[in-house]
Order: structure tokens, then sequence, then C-alpha cells
């Protein structure tokens, strides 16, 4: 199957999904989302994955260092292993924390009343949603690409679109502070 879709095309439609997300849920529920959001980018990616093991395991051995010990007991950190797993296990970590972020969020905040609050949630949502868009591009790439499935994409990289979403915020604040000042 082809999807005749140039990667500026995925992306914003899929952006704009989570701009009409944002929408409905508000400032709020969509800011605790977005730290999930993050913790999930962060511990996931093996990037920073090896980096947090290898300050987990090297932590050990600073509080053994801090309360006297006279040797320093050796804490190697190996860059080729990862406390995850594999692929799978970190995508399904992944959808686990970006679910239970929304969840959270959910549960916390209040429906959004103000037609401001929903507008600020657009921001967060647009960052949310490059952030998913890149580990999941991440995660096609690790795993080699869909089997099954032929996409005519070309590589899609979020980091080129940081403008787009910068327009995108200030016009997003800038409606939302012509609605506040209609209410006064």
């Amino acid at each position: 199957m082809l999807l005749p879709l140039t990667s500026q095309e995925c992306y914003f439609s899929v952006l704009l999904v989570f701009m009409v997300v944002g929408f409905i849920r508000g400032w709020g529920r969509e800011v605790i989302s977005l730290v999930f959001i993050l913790l999930a980018v962060c511990l996931v990616h093996p990037d920073t994955s090896d980096a947090f093991n290898c300050f987990l395991g090297r932590s050990g051995s600073f509080i053994a260092y801090v309360s006297g010990s006279s040797q320093l007991p050796t804490s190697a950190c190996y860059s080729g292993i990862s406390f995850l797993g594999g692929a799978f296990w970190s995508f399904l970590i992944f959808v686990l924390l970006v679910t239970l972020g929304y969840c959270i969020g959910n549960r916390i905040c209040p429906h959004p009343r103000c037609l401001m609050t929903r507008f600020l949630g657009i921001l967060p949502a647009v960052i949310s949603g490059t952030i998913i868009l890149f580990y999941l591009c991440f995660y096609l790439k690790a795993i080699g690409g869909p089997n099954n499935l032929q996409v005519n994409l070309q590589q899609l990289n979020p980091s080129s679109f940081v403008p787009v979403i910068f327009v995108i915020l200030i016009i997003t604040l800038v409606v939302a502070l012509i609605v506040s000042c209609c209410k006064k």
C-alpha cells in the first residue's frame, strides 16, 4: 500500500490532530501529559536511557564515596546494553507512559470551561505531537521500518519544522489573547 503523501503533509495532518485534541482537553491536562511524554522519551530513547542507566549505576558509588568508604567501588557503564530489553519493550513502555500521562491529566485537571484554556491547550499539544512523532520515527528506524506496509515517504525530521511550530504557537497565543480581551 502506497500513501501518496509527502513528509510535510503527514507531519501537519498528525499535528492538526494533536491541536484538536489539545483544544478539547485544555491547558492543564495537556501540560501534565506533556510532562509524561517528555519523561517517556527520556527514559526510552537509547541515548538518554543509557545515560540514565549509567547515572543509576554510578550513584551507588557516589553515595559510598560520600559516606566515607575508603575503597571506591567500580561501576562501568555499558553503552551497548539497554535496561529496557529491546525495541518492543521500549515501545510498550513509551505507550504506557504516554497513556498514563493522558489518564492522570484527565483525573487531576477539571474539564476546561474557559475558551482561553482551550486555546492555550494547543501549545503543549503541538510540542507533545512533535515529540511523539520524533520518537515514532526513531522507533521505525530502529526496527528497520515496517515490513508489510510500504510507505512512499521521505525521512521525516521533526527538527526541521521548528520554525513552523513557533509560528503556530505565536498564532495560538494571539488568538488566546484576543479571546481573553473579548471576554472582559
